[in-house]
């Protein structure tokens, strides 16, 4: 063979050694760390899952919260700074609330990716303080005779902030004559009861003799100040005639949360029990962030109501106090708002039947309020948002306008208007259809156009 003809063969059989760089590619689980409601002094953390699915070692080059994120978050070392292909570390936050109300946070995640070096991750809290508070404190069945049974009612209701979670209910010692039953909703526990609802629940005494019963109904739930609230339950018991035993008192109108209009005549409304005294022998008063504002008289059932136009403007406790012949007391308080009818107030709009839903919007919306905007999402992505709050008054415009941007799918949850903690209106119909088979909202019928205005409406306030 010729020596030219095996140059040209050693040539050609070489391989190629140039080295080619390949590509790390980052995929998070998530864009979004929702802590949801978090008790005040409580501490949450969650983690998300940070892979490499490409072919290259992926470089963290920083890994920070911003200038602009609350203190109340706090993130955790990732404890790498790379990621080898088809890899994953997880990358977590805490949240620990400090006061009441909505917190954010960004984290900014700086790679080597090379199809996007940023990518921010955002932080949502609820910081949140439950109040679980229990009417009455004390059931007293009096003597019953076997096999004759009585049956009285407890009514539990959530004030503070956030929803109070019932967790457990038991009596402190099974003494086997005391049933409970629960109202249908909260049968399976832990249940949920947001601030200013309530449940009442019926607790049976069943003695099979004459003997006397005394224990405690057991209620735990995530209150921090009362986590076990306690409802002594005493059957067939005879009280020391001398000991005396405070009044017990319960107002049942208005409601925690409530609005009143400042000036108007309103009428507060409770209930009083003495195991000593008759309701008639009982002194009660009603006050107003420690204001008086008047005596009652009790009926022969122990019902006593006030009618005032003297409560204050702003943020109130009412309170009412039942004194009985030996001077001792027992009191009840709501929390309510009095406001000016002539001056705006707040409301808030929110994706359920509570002011702390939040609500998805796919692609874009804008909320005005007799002109003025309120809220926009103009970013084309599917976003959650948290409650919109925002001071107005009633007869005032509520515009709402959405478009579907993208290809795909179009939403907009259905959103609330809320007064207060008790009252609200429903606003638009929720609204979900995607051309994507693989979508759950998808609707063959739906086919664009994008973009497209697909709700465009206005709704009048008719609360309170």
């Amino acid at each position: 063979m010729k020596p030219y003809l095996l140059a040209f063969l050693g040539f050609a059989c070489t391989p190629d050694y140039t080295s080619q760089e390949l590509p790390p590619e980052l995929q998070l689980s998530t864009t979004t760390i929702d802590f949801g409601e978090v008790v005040v002094g409580k501490q949450a953390e969650i983690g998300i899952s940070l892979e490499n699915e490409g072919r290259g070692v992926l470089h963290i080059e920083e890994c920070a919260l911003d200038g602009t994120t609350s203190g109340d978050f706090e993130l955790l070392d990732l404890g790498v700074d790379r990621v080898d292909p088809h890899q994953a570390v997880t990358l977590a936050a805490v949240y620990t609330p400090d006061m009441v109300g909505q917190d954010f946070g960004r984290i900014r995640l700086v790679t080597d990716d090379p199809d996007g070096s940023l990518t921010e991750i955002d932080l949502i809290g609820f910081g949140v303080e439950p109040d679980i508070d229990v009417d009455p404190e004390t059931l007293w069945f009096g003597e019953v005779q076997a096999p004759d049974t009585k049956t009285l009612t407890v009514e539990v209701a959530a004030a503070g902030t956030g929803t109070t979670w019932i967790s457990d209910i038991a009596f402190e010692d099974d003494l086997g004559v005391f049933s409970f039953t629960l109202p249908s909703e909260c049968y399976d526990l832990p249940y949920g009861l947001e601030a200013g609802f309530s449940f009442e629940m019926e607790v049976t005494y069943s003695p099979t003799a004459t003997a006397e019963h005394d224990t405690f109904l057991l209620i735990h739930s995530n209150d921090p100040r009362e986590p076990t609230a306690a409802v002594r339950l005493l059957g067939n018991a005879e009280f020391n005639p001398d000991e005396n035993y405070p009044p017990e008192v319960e107002i049942t109108d208005p409601n925690y949360g409530n609005y009143l209009v400042l000036g108007e005549p309103t009428q507060l409304a409770g209930y009083v029990y003495d195991l000593e005294d008759t309701p008639q022998n009982l002194t009660c008063a009603w006050y107003a962030n420690s204001s008086f504002l008047g005596n009652a008289t009790p009926s022969a059932d122990g019902y006593v109501s006030l009618i005032t136009d003297q409560i204050p403007q702003g943020e109130v406790n009412l309170v009412l106090v039942a004194m009985d012949s030996q001077l001792e007391t027992g009191s009840d308080s709501v929390g309510v708002t009095v406001w000016d009818a002539e001056e705006p107030v707040r409301y808030t709009i929110s994706g359920g039947a509570t002011v702390y839903h939040y609500w998805t919007a796919d692609d874009d919306v804008e909320i005005s309020v007799d002109g003025v905007p309120i809220f926009a999402d103009n970013n084309h992505t599917q976003d959650n948002h948290p409650p919109v709050e925002f001071d107005a008054q009633v007869g005032s415009t509520i515009h709402i306008v959405a478009w579907d941007i993208n290809e795909c799918r179009k939403q907009l949850d259905s959103l609330y208007l809320h007064f207060g903690t008790g009252m609200f209106m429903p606003l638009n119909e929720p609204i979900c259809a995607a051309s994507c088979e693989s979508d759950s909202c998808y609707d063959a019928s739906y086919n664009g156009p994008w973009p497209n205005t697909f709700i465009d409406a206005d709704y009048e306030i008719t609360i309170p």
